[in-house]
């Protein structure tokens, strides 16, 4: 993605993510709350590996949309303006199973999207959100750097299943 995040829409981003954060640390704190908002989150990161495609897009468009609300939010809130642009980072590179299985994950994401409730619905939308907007930077970026490894070991194995390499 070629859209860098500035250090205001950094500052929108880390916002969905600190109240999903604390809405987790408020209830039980159990791991499996997070599982909505980690779900999101991953499928966000994937998505802004997928330049030049659909998901890229969305990528690119969220950016956009957390630098002008978090320019807007700093500027109403502080009086400051103009806080320039982060490094642009990537977690990684897709190989074409890779981007199958990013896509197949997005089908599935969907289908779990449209049967959650409200409150999870919420959560799987931060989480997407804020891996869209946080994996622009070099620092979010360098910690996702598994997600990419993930979806592509995933597409191998799909191959290597539909291949009939190995045997269920």
């Amino acid at each position: 993605m070629n859209t860098p995040l500035t250090l205001a829409g950094a500052v929108a981003s880390v916002a969905v993510l600190i109240i999903n954060v604390r809405s987790w640390w408020k209830g039980n704190r159990e791991l499996k709350a997070l599982v909505p908002f980690g779900g999101g989150l991953i499928t966000g990161a994937g998505w802004t590996m997928c330049i030049g495609g659909l998901f890229g897009w969305f990528a690119a468009q969220a950016v956009q949309a957390s630098n002008k609300v978090g320019d807007k939010g700093v500027g109403a809130t502080t009086g400051a303006h103009g806080g320039g642009s982060l490094a642009l980072g990537s977690p990684g590179h897709l190989t074409y199973a890779g981007a199958c299985a990013v896509l197949v994950a997005a089908i599935v994401g969907g289908i779990v999207l449209k049967a959650a409730g409200k409150q999870d619905t919420k959560r799987m939308l931060g989480g997407l959100f804020a891996g869209l907007t946080l994996c622009a930077t070099a620092g979010f970026a360098q910690i996702m750097q598994w997600v990419p490894e993930m979806y592509n070991a995933l597409g191998d194995a799909g191959r290597s299943v539909l291949n009939g390499e190995v045997s269920l």
